[in-house]
């Protein structure tokens, strides 16, 4: 068998794993918004290989890209396929942005917390960065907090991810995108907050900076960074009830 074959037979036996695994999707892992006519004709087929993964199905949409459930044949486990857009607008954007993705991705995969969904590969399809995940079943803190709890509980919850968005802080990353819909509830009773895609490193160059409203600190590129985890730290106390401003 030419080694054409023995791949494509790889391929095909992936697959049929995978048409079996998407049989117990059940679109718990995200909870994202419904896709458009515009993201759904650049949404990947059932089937298709990223890398060495297969996709089973679309999750959702966000703002900086579409997730997908997929299969990984290699180590036989489901993952999360994020495929991130580029949206820089300008000549040479979007190549600096790739970048920047594939450098925090790269980042984010080194950080090992119990607290944070972990990332297990990183790369490019067609000029477009994707970021393979650890695919959790549960459900969102959005929709978790949306029967009343005791307070008790949603503190621990809070605390929990305070502590995975305190991990990142101290690896020089920035979620910049906290919110309930990026905390997970596992069913195995972890809370990990996801999706950084909006993240920024705090020890990069100076196209690592908040492209945000001016700050008191100017053109600052380091200002602007401190700027940045305050805005992190802002957002984890408003969802607790802490006013904005402070």
């Amino acid at each position: 068998m030419s080694a054409r074959d023995h791949a494509l037979d790889q391929t095909v036996a992936a697959q049929h794993t995978a048409d079996e695994l998407d049989d117990e999707t059940s679109g718990t892992l995200l909870q994202l918004t419904p896709n458009s006519s515009k993201r759904r004709a650049r949404s990947l087929e059932r089937g298709a290989v990223v890398g060495r993964y297969v996709v089973l199905s679309e999750l959702g949409s966000g703002a900086m890209g579409i997730v997908y459930a997929a299969y990984d044949p290699e180590l036989d486990r489901k993952v999360a396929l994020k495929l991130v857009r580029t949206t820089s607008g300008r000549r040479g954007g979007d190549e600096e942005q790739r970048t920047r993705l594939l450098r925090e991705a790269q980042a984010l995969a080194k950080l090992n917390h119990p607290n944070v969904v972990s990332v297990h590969d990183v790369g490019t399809l067609e000029g477009r960065v994707w970021i393979a995940m650890e695919y959790v079943h549960g459900q969102t803190l959005d929709a978790w907090g949306a029967t009343p709890r005791p307070w008790r509980e949603v503190l621990e919850v809070m605390r929990r991810a305070g502590e995975g968005l305190a991990a990142a802080h101290d690896a020089g990353l920035l979620h910049r995108d906290f919110k309930p819909q990026n905390v997970m509830l596992g069913h195995d009773g972890r809370v990990r907050v996801m999706d950084f895609g909006l993240a920024r490193s705090r020890r990069g160059d100076e196209d690592d900076a908040v492209e945000d409203a001016p700050t008191r600190g100017g053109d600052d590129p380091l200002a602007s960074r401190e700027s940045a985890l305050a805005r992190d730290v802002t957002r984890a106390g408003a969802m607790m009830g802490t006013p904005a401003y402070m």
